[in-house]
């Protein structure tokens, strides 16, 4: 766990991201696939993100995995810095699959 304080002064204490499993993700694309706009996808994986990291907070309102709509009376700088620190899980949930794995990839002899 992490914690972390805001630019409000409020602070948040995250799950490690390295606790995710395939539920988690498969949690996620489902809320995302409901969407209609790539913009709206985005967001609603962030906020997906969000809920599915915090563990506690210091603000006066439930945590988001309780009500995820929660996270719109938030101040901006508050969401931004959440949304820059759940980077971490988002890439150990969608990794990003390539054939060229850089130097270090065995090659063909």
């Amino acid at each position: 766990m992490k914690k972390i304080t805001l630019p409000s002064g409020n602070t948040v204490t995250l799950r490690d991201p390295k606790t995710l499993k395939v539920k988690d993700r498969k949690k996620v694309l489902k809320a995302v696939g409901e969407q209609d706009t790539s913009i709206a996808q985005g967001l609603t994986m962030i906020d997906g993100l969000i809920a599915m990291l915090v563990e506690d907070w210091s603000f006066d309102l439930v945590p988001p995995s309780v009500k995820l709509d929660v996270l719109d009376e938030l101040d901006i700088p508050d969401y931004d810095a959440l949304s820059k620190e759940i980077e971490t899980a988002q890439k150990i949930l969608f990794p990003q699959f390539t054939e060229d794995q850089g130097e270090d990839s065995p090659k063909d002899s």
